[in-house]
């Protein structure tokens, strides 16, 4: 079998490198380099009319109608500002803008939690550049070797490193041997069998376990898959771009002396072949990467093996309910003693890929490993490193069968055959890679424990020192290991939330985003070209990765183009103007307009959900606004006389509330933050949008004027004053004008899906009265419900049928204490909590979700 693998895998590499293929890859090479070049290049105004190019008639009229577009709106903006300025002094409060920054350089580490780590490596690292590099290009060295096969050359000459084997290590060290024995006297135990045996059985089977899991890095072998993959890379990417100073910052933190931990968030299994191929290309030390066992496929299991690759089983305890120690504790010895023996690592803190497009919950396994590494002194530090990676297009193609239910295709050897050639046949545009700023896990660990103490101290002397306390700890050894579970917790959560802000946003996320959010019914380009553009103003002002530049209107022709007509529609409609019976004037428009059947609209949210993180805030206030004002906002009377009003703490407490149901969905803040305040903060930027003002109850005119305009001088730190400006009410007045409501919509358009699929799992709550059903099963009750409402038209939005979501939620009825499960047979049966066994109590969980679902009226 192993021969035919290697033979079909020198035959693929045989019709890819003959003499005419190689020729096609340097012509195509050259062409895309010139693609790309023209790309990155931002638009400017022209020296001379001598270099200006000729516009086609196409061109001019394109230039003409951008050019009216950009009066008008100025023109329409000013009539605007002219209009309310006055009454926006006198009304509401002096509200200052956001500032507008250009992009930088990369997502900086947290000031709070690791202030020394902030600008530790900047001052070394080059001076920034703004254009970012594609890894794909080498810039040809003198010598005629080295300009005719300059790939062989740039690898050939790259910087070797020593990757020590740790396998001896790992079987001699104590911790082991312990688990080994200890398995093997529950073998005793269990099979009655000799201790002799019995350890020799342990024993190799750890020895077994080792030979399985270890990574075999081979200098040689990252050297020929580099010329490899700049060969393959370029038959199916435009580039892959990576911001030079980012590079430098780490070439810096490889200096360190101290291991390097890279954590990227997992979009595609392109992402370790990219991450590999950047390190190797910059001379930067490649790394020991955390790998399914699904990818220990023949040839490919050992490629990758050799390419820094080492396996960990899916699910470590083969038997449910059953910890399997000595593979454990074979991975923990493993991946302590490569850090002691100064390996980098690599692992995707998400655990696997995520299905939806979304960022998924963090994965605390290998990296409560490196934090005990740490405290415990087997290495002095670790520099943990973020980082983010999107694509244009998905290579791996989607995962709709897996949210529609079906279940996960095993991987073998033909398959990733058959996916690498479908790959290669592929347009999948540019691929993005973002690296965040490096930072102390030393220092991470210190600011996280004294913020769990200070926590720990205060609910300890609320309950009045009841709790006992173990001879080795103050707090007791089940204290210990709940502190140290909250330390990995918050901090792989704060690594998840930092490389989610500095994803790079794609130009078809923000295509999809506008046409599922706000064009769902279709619209006209010119439509879509200002919508884009206003997005794109406002991404730009809040600092935003931007992964493209040039006219608005090629951005989006070539985001359609990569989305393809299976997800995105493109018409020509012919459009007749009359005055009377009289025809004025016929015009043909192009038309957009979302593919909304299923599956292509799950796939199409994948690209659209990249998007959500950064609206997620604005979102939930808006549907919690929803919440508060349901009532009143479909009141003919309370709309005709513009009088809706809400509290803030009301608000809040809305806001808790869906951030609380979507909890499993998303990561509001950093640990070292308070959501609230960030609610509080999202307000503030609604009241500056005009969708909500604030109402000061109590005074006349001048005094609100005056206490305004008071405000902006008053210096005071009194403690009394400060204590009764937070706890005063505040009242907000919902704005009705079309436009608030329009961008109302659409924010809580947003969310909306996600409300409908948890809407309609409580309203499944019913079936399980009475009686108990499987995980899958259940599920299935729930997308058969799902599929049902949106056929009836009762839910509207298509990517609601996703199992992701469905899952969460049923996390989340968990955790309120209304679903319980056990363990049978290697499933997962669900039944109700004997107080929620009814209707009434299914009903009430039900409307606690359904409240935040706005119903539009016309009114």
């Amino acid at each position: 079998m192993s021969f035919i693998e290697v033979f079909l895998f020198c035959a693929v590499l045989y019709y890819f490198y003959n003499i005419s293929g190689i020729n096609m890859v340097e012509l195509l090479s050259n062409r895309l380099q010139d693609v790309y070049a023209r790309w990155e290049t931002p638009t400017g105004p022209f020296t001379s009319e001598e270099n200006s190019p000729r516009l086609s008639l196409d061109g001019l009229r394109r230039a003409g109608l951008q050019s009216q577009r950009k009066r008008s709106q100025i023109r329409e903006q000013a009539r605007k500002v002219r209009e309310s300025s006055l009454f926006k002094i006198k009304e509401s409060e002096l509200l200052l803008p956001p500032a507008v920054f250009t992009n930088s350089q990369f997502h900086r580490c947290c000031p709070t939690c690791t202030p020394t780590s902030r600008d530790s490596f900047i001052d070394a690292a080059a001076r920034p550049t703004i254009s970012g590099k594609n890894i794909l290009l080498v810039d040809p060295q003198p010598g005629l070797i080295s300009k005719v096969f300059k790939h062989f050359w740039y690898m050939y000459n790259l910087q070797k490193y020593d990757y020590p084997v740790v396998t001896q290590t790992v079987l001699n060290d104590e911790r082991l041997k312990d688990a080994i024995r200890s398995a093997a006297l529950e073998q005793v135990h269990s099979e009655n069998i000799s201790e002799e045996k019995a350890y020799y059985l342990a024993e190799k089977r750890a020895i077994n376990i080792l030979k399985k899991m270890e990574s075999r890095i081979s200098n040689t072998l990252f050297r020929f898959t580099g010329w490899v993959m700049f060969k393959l890379l370029s038959f199916f990417i435009k580039s892959v771009v990576v911001q030079p100073y980012q590079l430098d910052v780490i070439k810096e933190a490889n200096k360190s002396g101290v291991p390097l931990v890279f954590l990227p968030l997992h979009r595609s299994h392109l992402d370790y072949i990219l991450m590999s191929f950047m390190r190797l290309t910059h001379n930067i030390r490649n790394c020991l990467i955390a790998a399914g066992d699904n990818l220990q496929l023949p040839f490919f299991g050992n490629l990758l093996s050799g390419l820094g690759a080492f396996y960990i089983k899916r699910k470590i305890d083969s038997i449910p309910g059953k910890k399997d120690i000595l593979y454990r504790e074979t991975l923990h010895t493993y991946v302590m003693e490569s850090l002691r023996a100064g390996h980098n690592f690599e692992f995707f803190i998400e655990g696997g890929r995520t299905r939806t497009g979304k960022t998924c919950m963090p994965k605390g396994g290998i990296l409560s490993i490196i934090v005990d590494a740490v405290i415990d002194g087997t290495i002095e530090d670790a520099l943990l490193i973020p980082v983010s990676i999107n694509y244009e297009r998905l290579v791996d193609g989607n995962f709709v069968k897996e949210q529609l239910g079906q279940a996960k295709a095993v991987e073998t050897f033909s398959s990733a055959m058959r996916a690498i050639w479908k790959t290669l046949r592929g347009n999948y545009g540019i691929v993005k890679i973002n690296i965040c700023e490096p930072f102390s896990l030393k220092e991470m660990i210190q600011s996280l424990e004294l913020k769990i103490s200070r926590s720990n101290t205060s609910k300890i002397m609320e309950k009045g020192m009841t709790q006992r306390m173990s001879t080795s700890s103050l707090l007791g050894s089940e204290m210990i290991d709940d502190e140290h579970r909250l330390l990995v917790d918050s901090l792989a959560r704060h690594i998840v939330y930092d490389s989610s802000k500095s994803i790079p946003i794609m130009s078809t996320n923000i295509v999809a985003f506008l046409l599922l959010n706000k064009f769902r019914y279709g619209c006209s380009l010119d439509k879509l070209v200002m919508a884009f553009d206003e997005l794109r103003l406002e991404l730009e002002s809040k600092n935003k990765d931007l992964a493209f530049c040039g006219e608005n209107i090629d951005i989006i022709n070539h985001a359609l183009k990569i989305l393809g007509p299976g997800l995105v529609q493109q018409k020509r409609q012919k459009v007749t103007n009359t005055l009377g019976n009289q025809v004025v004037k016929t015009q043909f428009i192009t038309t957009i307009e979302p593919i909304s059947i299923l599956p292509n609209i799950i796939e199409l949210a994948y690209y659209s959900n990249t998007m959500t993180m950064h609206y997620v805030m604005d979102s939930i206030v808006i549907s919690a606004l929803y919440g508060a004002l349901k009532l009143q906002i479909n009141d003919p009377k309370l709309r005709a006389e513009n009088d809706i009003t809400v509290y803030q703490n009301t608000l809040i407490d809305k806001s808790l509330k869906l951030c609380d149901i979507l909890k499993y969905e998303f990561i509001y803040s950093r640990p070292c933050q308070d959501v609230e305040q960030i609610i509080i903060e999202t307000i503030q930027n609604l009241v500056y949008c005009g969708i909500i003002s604030q109402i000061e109850e109590g005074l006349l005119e001048e005094e609100r004027w005056g206490r305004r305009y008071a405000k902006n001088f008053d210096d005071s730190s009194d403690e009394e004053n400060a204590i009764k400006n937070a706890t005063r009410k505040i009242r907000f007045k919902l704005d009705l004008a079309p436009e608030s409501a329009d961008k109302m919509q659409f924010l809580h358009t947003i969310l909306r899906p996600l409300i409908d699929t948890y809407t309609i799992s409580a309203f499944t709550l019913r079936k399980l009265v009475g009686r108990s059903l499987g995980e899958k099963e259940f599920i299935q009750e729930i997308l058969t419900e799902i599929k049902t409402n949106i056929d009836s038209g009762i839910a509207a939005y298509g990517e609601s049928l996703s199992v992701d979501p469905i899952k969460n939620s049923l996390k989340v009825f968990e955790k309120w204490g209304v679903l319980e499960c056990y363990i049978h047979e290697n499933s997962r049966i669900y039944y109700l909590k004997e107080e929620y066994d009814n209707d009434k109590a299914i009903n009430d969980i039900y409307e606690s979700v359904e409240v935040f679902k706005w119903l539009h009226t016309n009114n």
